[in-house]
């Protein structure tokens, strides 16, 4: 009887999974653009495109309209990176009062939406409504007129409870540009990732919202160094697995660490981006030839064996306030 009402429990759990998994809105697949506000566009740009990621699209004639707000009123300057797989709005405000320049007068640089490409008006009425219904509005709307067209953001009021703003775009530009993200080091983006305090309450949230509860490991990580030095620090991991990529979700546990860094400096939320690499140590070695730091690194799984690999941050906080993560696994 024991055994029977556990594998009915089992079956039952396995499938109350797969139906929260397809009932996940078709639209939080795919992250269309990265949202990140920077205080020097031209330093940025010039920034990345040292480091080896030259897909870069200036926005020219951009205009910021705001749409019932009454504080939004501002300019500000953007352009769009093309990063390994990974596409970038960055954005400088230059004057005036918007979710941008409050964002980056209290947190400073760095990404604060992930944003979701929708086809039309019907569709954001449609998922926006979903989201009412968990208590969550609209924070903000923009449209930001450019030479070849519009881009019509929908800001939803997210960052409080789940770290970062969840936002849409309608995208009515013309004549656009192919890129693919080339860079000098063929890295393959495959990683967003966020610094929180606790879990529990964050995969509630997100819960309601529509999205998956993160699913937490707590591994052993090897060859621990924190800027160069051997520390022992630690950390859980949260995962959400519904898109083409994976939400990591760290929660620092001992100290010293890269995500209790970023969150003392810029607060909770988006700490980092992964990239795949081919050789971590080439990899490296450029970045520190250019004058950035290996900011922590280390590995899991047993070395040179299936499974195994190595991680290393680079600090990349002068070029737009971020960190990028490069992922190197074994290959037989």
């Amino acid at each position: 009887m024991n055994k029977l009402f556990i594998s009915c429990t089992l079956i039952f759990l396995m499938s109350s999974s797969y139906i929260l998994t397809a009932q996940i809105n078709p639209v939080y697949k795919e992250v269309d653009q990265i949202l990140w506000v920077v205080k020097d566009l031209k330093s940025v740009k010039k920034g990345w495109v040292e480091i080896g990621f030259s897909e870069i699209e200036e926005l020219k004639k951009v205009k910021l309209i705001s749409h019932g707000r009454r504080d939004d009123k501002g300019t500000i300057k953007a352009s769009i990176a093309h990063l390994g797989g990974a596409n970038a709005l960055w954005i400088q405000p230059v004057n005036g009062e918007t979710i941008f320049s409050r964002y980056l007068s209290k947190n400073g640089e760095g990404a604060v939406a992930l944003i979701h490409k929708i086809k039309n008006v019907e569709q954001l009425h449609e998922i926006t409504q979903q989201l009412a219904r968990a208590n969550i509005g609209k924070i903000a709307t923009y449209t930001l007129q450019t030479k070849t067209g519009e881009l019509k953001y929908t800001i939803m009021d997210t960052k409080e409870k789940g770290k970062y703003y969840l936002g849409f775009v309608i995208d009515e530009r013309t004549g656009n540009n192919s890129f693919d993200g080339k860079n000098q080091l063929n890295m393959k983006f495959n990683q967003y990732a966020f610094a929180i305090k606790d879990e529990k309450s964050v995969s509630s949230f997100w819960l309601s919202a529509g999205l998956p509860e993160l699913e937490i490991t707590h591994g052993p990580v090897t060859d621990k160094e924190y800027f160069g030095k051997p520390a022992n620090f630690d950390m859980k991991l949260g995962w959400q697995r519904h898109g083409t990529i994976v939400y990591e979700w760290i929660i620092p546990l001992k100290p010293p660490t890269v995500y209790a860094d970023h969150i003392r400096m810029h607060g909770e939320g988006i700490q980092h981006f992964g990239y795949s690499v081919e050789d971590i140590d080439k990899a490296t070695n450029f970045f520190v030839q250019k004058g950035y730091k290996v900011s922590m690194s280390g590995g899991w799984g047993e070395k040179g064996k299936k499974g195994s690999g190595r991680f290393a941050y680079i600090d990349l906080n002068k070029i737009g306030g971020m960190t990028v993560e490069l992922l190197w696994s074994y290959k037989e």
